[in-house]
């Protein structure tokens, strides 16, 4: 299951962006003093709440606030919004400063994590690529059925695509070409000739930039080279986090939703409707499901049970929302608010199907933690459960704070059968140790205890489980993901197993 997908690369839009829409001519009005905060909100609920849910005070520290608002000013100057009322600068300052707290009280860190029921015990796989710097955006376990089961991994540094395999004790990493910026990857018969093809997904830049050269391309084997060839099914496109195929318009074929996270003028979710005249000349019509940036996440599953695949999608940037795209039959769809989160900066970082409550409806886990908008460690970060209760909004529960929450992935790790949760973390601050991987073990129907599986300052934007020695039992694929910046030489893991060994002594 993928990152996503690396908002590290993906960056989060600032608080005050106005995205796309159309705006009107400029208006600065005098405003009363800050401490007059009932007048002054509205003020305030007016200009920042035109384009997306105004912030709280609260959500940074009073620093964060000195050094965010002129930035976010700034980013409006730029923008084409000029009809709104613009409250002073240094009042909207003092505004925000005047409530926020100092510093965060952030949950504590475990330094020395007792063991917990199961023991697991970590093995650090190397990237033979010659990038030194590791940067897994995706880890996709693909069990296997007559076959043995493969990881599908992305390096969106390195570019590398490839799928590791795990035999007599053995995990070799196989090679099937090399991407740009590769950032997800499904196993498909996209064609329908029989053979596996692979789906992927491309930023096009590592870096957040407004570009033309993210794109979906489909790796197909071709018999006269024995190998797997890249074709471009979309190209021109923004940076795309995730590409997912489903029949969306049953006529047989498969068809592919896009998500274009873009950054601040470019993104978009997109539907691509198969109009392949052959199996070998695959065409898609494109057509704009959402225009909003910051499609992060897609998945695919049949919410209302009526047969027909859905599209659930995470908006992260100032959006911080999940929306379900219910299957109207050919190729249209009806949006409804999965999650909203009341904070612009909130820091979605990704979504996963799971059954949670064992009920027969799929649910959905969820993370918060993504540090790049606000370079702030924050209270808010945390693992959730958002319960299908056959309505929308799901219902949301809290499963645990965990700061910098960037990934999660499900299983019955104990065997004791239930459904248990591991996360992983990544943040801005690389530099000080923290708990990135902690598994969570459900004691009873919806509560659960962490066990901390690392400290360390490991950075890690994706995490998977599956049973990869197939023993019976689950493990965890862990991607790490080193900062470009830290002039690092030595070559660094590129990935870490955690292999279940079964009850703790």
């Amino acid at each position: 299951m993928s990152i996503a997908r690396l908002c590290l690369f993906l960056f989060p839009a600032l608080l005050l962006s106005c995205g796309k829409q159309e705006p009107p001519a400029e208006r600065r009005v005098a405003l009363p003093p800050a401490e007059n905060f009932q007048e002054f909100h509205a003020e305030i609920q007016s200009f920042c709440g035109s384009c997306h849910l105004c912030p709280a005070p609260g959500i940074l520290t009073k620093e964060s606030w000195r050094m965010q608002i002129p930035r976010e000013y700034a980013h409006y100057e730029q923008s084409p919004q000029k009809q709104l009322r613009v409250p002073p600068q240094p009042e909207v300052i003092k505004y925000f400063v005047s409530q926020a707290p100092e510093i965060h009280d952030l949950p504590t860190q475990t330094a020395n994590p007792l063991p917990g029921p199961v023991a697991f015990r970590k093995q650090e796989i190397s990237n033979p690529a010659a990038d030194p710097l590791p940067g897994v955006s995706d880890l996709n376990w693909i069990a296997g059925t007559d076959a043995e089961g493969e990881l599908l991994i992305t390096d969106m540094g390195s570019g590398e695509i490839g799928r590791i395999l795990f035999s007599a004790g053995k995990t070799t990493f196989h090679p099937l070409a090399k991407g740009n910026h590769p950032a997800h990857i499904e196993r498909v018969d996209l064609n329908q000739d029989q053979r596996d093809d692979y789906l992927i997904a491309d930023l096009g830049s590592f870096g957040p930039e407004d570009h033309d050269r993210g794109k979906v391309a489909l790796l197909m084997f071709d018999e006269k080279t024995q190998k797997y060839e890249p074709h471009t099914l979309q190209a021109g496109l923004g940076r795309v986090a995730d590409a997912r195929a489903a029949d969306f318009d049953g006529d047989g074929d498969l068809d592919l939703i896009v998500a274009e996270f873009g950054w601040r003028e470019t993104g978009r979710l997109l539907y691509l409707k198969n109009v392949s005249p052959s199996k070998t000349d695959l065409k898609f019509e494109l057509q704009t499901l959402d225009d909003r940036h910051g499609a992060s996440h897609v998945l695919i599953t049949d919410f209302n049970q009526d047969g027909l695949p859905d599209v659930v999608t995470l908006f992260s940037q100032e959006h911080e929302t999940i929306v379900a795209f219910l299957n109207q039959g050919d190729g249209h769809f009806k949006p409804e608010t999965v999650y909203q989160a009341a904070d612009p900066a909130y820091g979605s970082s990704s979504i996963s199907l799971v059954d949670l409550d064992q009920d027969g409806n799929l649910d959905l886990l969820y993370t918060n933690g993504d540090t790049m908008d606000s370079f702030e460690l924050r209270p808010s970060h945390s693992l959730q459960w958002l319960e299908n209760t056959g309505s929308f909004p799901f219902r949301h529960h809290s499963i645990a704070p965990l700061t910098g929450a960037y990934s999660a992935t499900h299983g019955d790790f104990d065997g004791d059968g239930d459904i248990d949760l591991a996360a992983c973390t990544m943040t801005w601050d690389y530099q000080q140790p923290r708990n990135t991987v902690v598994w969570y073990e459900q004691t009873k129907p919806g509560q659960f205890i962490p066990h901390p599986l690392d400290y360390s300052k490991g950075q890690h934007a994706v995490i998977e489980a599956g049973d990869f020695d197939a023993d019976g039992d689950l493990d965890l694929a862990v991607g790490n993901f080193e900062p470009r910046e830290t002039g690092q030489k030595t070559r660094a893991a590129w990935f870490s197993i955690w292999w279940n060994d079964g009850p703790a002594d």
